[in-house]
């Protein structure tokens, strides 16, 4: 394990790096080049990324497919493992509003807590590979939905 300050810290790192897979993805693409198949493929997921929140509270903010390669340079060790087995090339990052405490979002690091759970979850298997809780919505994850 490491302090609470370094997992805090890979959880910035974590979140940083969805973010800015979504900001960079969402910048090449609009809501209307999105295919029906993708779409479907992550409202599959959502179900996975609720369940991970233990809150009835939590709402929905935003959905979005992202491929696997970008978003596993910025996973820590755990998750790069937890992928490992997946043969998935995309995932599907959701983040949901509430308040959240510490302990809350399934996978996220101890000790956090904010208004944002940002969890990811495999697209064929349905897994949930990591979550972290922040304390806004990175831009382009909370202002596009699938």
């Amino acid at each position: 394990m490491g302090t609470i300050a370094t997992r805090l810290r890979r959880a910035g790192v974590f979140v940083a790096g969805v973010a800015a897979c979504v900001a960079t993805l969402s910048a090449c693409s609009s809501t209307s080049t999105l295919s029906n198949a993708s779409v479907s493929v992550c409202y599959r997921a959502i179900p996975v990324g609720r369940s991970s929140l233990h809150t009835s509270q939590a709402r929905l903010v935003g959905v979005h497919e992202l491929p696997l390669d970008k978003v596993r340079l910025y996973l820590p060790p755990a998750e790069k493992e937890r992928l490992a087995a997946e043969d998935d090339t995309e995932i599907c990052a959701m983040a949901f509003s509430g308040s959240f405490k510490p302990g809350q979002v399934q996978l996220a690091p101890a000790g956090e807590s904010g208004r944002i759970a940002i969890v990811l979850v495999t697209e064929r298997r349905l897994r949930l590979v990591a979550a972290a809780v922040i304390a806004k919505v990175p831009r382009g994850l909370g202002g596009r939905s699938l």
